[in-house]
């Protein structure tokens, strides 16, 4: 089993946190950015996960070093993370994190078309399974509402379990899909959910005189030392496929929960006859 100690990855990400305060003006911002997914405000000791960006350097090579010893660092964290883990393999390399800065020094690539889109996941939930239904910042305001919804599942007859952990931004809440299927008669419950924003990118490149397209791939954090044009694509709009488009008719909307509490949407499924 993989330690809970989260104090072993502490010597990883203050190498990493060293690394962005290389990269940083006085103001704690990076400059010289061809693209980023978000501002960036560098805090010490703190790592932003979810920061996306190409990076223009004077010099790729100048870094080198110092992403190698991040990488190190993670390896020696991850290796100490789940050495208990049942079939752990210490000869295995991990993948390294996609918020890992890393180098790009292919001169052939002149472009980049950066995709983002809404990241989703779906899961089934049967009869005899609680469905996350709420999940919203812990806040006064909220409280309020959040207390009302809950209350009224209640009052429909749900089974409600509260997460209410004081050391955790969130208040979230579970119904049993049992009451659900009941309700809307049906066999199990479809739930689609948000998982972030997917960040993606082709690469175009001039090789022997032909322009060749990679495939798409993760952006992460990208260092540069030359120009290279940065496009978008136009965000992909919801899908039309399965069951996920917009107001379908086997939508389940529960009206007990206002939207801004809502944790994703929820499908009724029914077996094959």
């Amino acid at each position: 089993m993989a330690t809970t100690d989260k104090s072993v990855w502490i010597p990883f990400f203050n190498a990493l946190s060293s690394f962005y305060e290389n990269l940083v003006d006085e103001d704690g911002q990076i400059s010289n950015v061809m693209y980023e997914s978000k501002a960036f405000l560098y805090r010490p000791s703190k790592v932003d996960k979810h920061y996306r960006a190409v990076i223009r350097v004077r010099d790729v090579n100048a870094y080198k070093e110092e992403l190698e010893h991040v990488a190190t660092e993670f390896y020696a964290a991850h290796r100490e993370a789940n050495k208990r883990e049942k079939n752990y393999d210490p000869t295995k390399i991990p993948r390294l994190p996609i918020y890992l800065p890393r180098i790009n020094a292919d001169e052939n690539i002149f472009k980049m078309q950066i995709h983002e889109n809404r990241a989703h996941a779906s899961k089934n939930y049967k009869k005899n399974e609680m469905i996350p239904v709420i999940s919203v910042l812990r806040s006064a305001m909220l409280r309020e509402a959040f207390d009302a919804s809950v209350q009224a599942l209640k009052g429909n007859g749900y089974t409600v379990i509260v997460d209410d952990d004081k050391k955790s931004p969130y208040l979230m809440a579970s119904i049993n899909a049992a009451r659900l299927c009941e309700l809307y008669e049906c066999d199990s419950i479809q739930r689609r959910f948000s998982t972030g924003r997917q960040i993606r990118a082709n690469f175009f490149s001039r090789v022997d005189g032909k322009l060749q397209r990679s495939k798409l791939e993760s952006v992460g954090v990208l260092l540069v030392d030359r120009d290279i044009e940065v496009v978008h694509s136009h965000e992909r709009t919801t899908r039309t496929d399965a069951i996920y488009t917009a107001e379908h008719p086997d939508e389940i909307l529960l009206d007990d929960i206002p939207p801004v509490l809502r944790s994703g949407r929820l499908y009724r499924k029914y077996k094959a006859k």
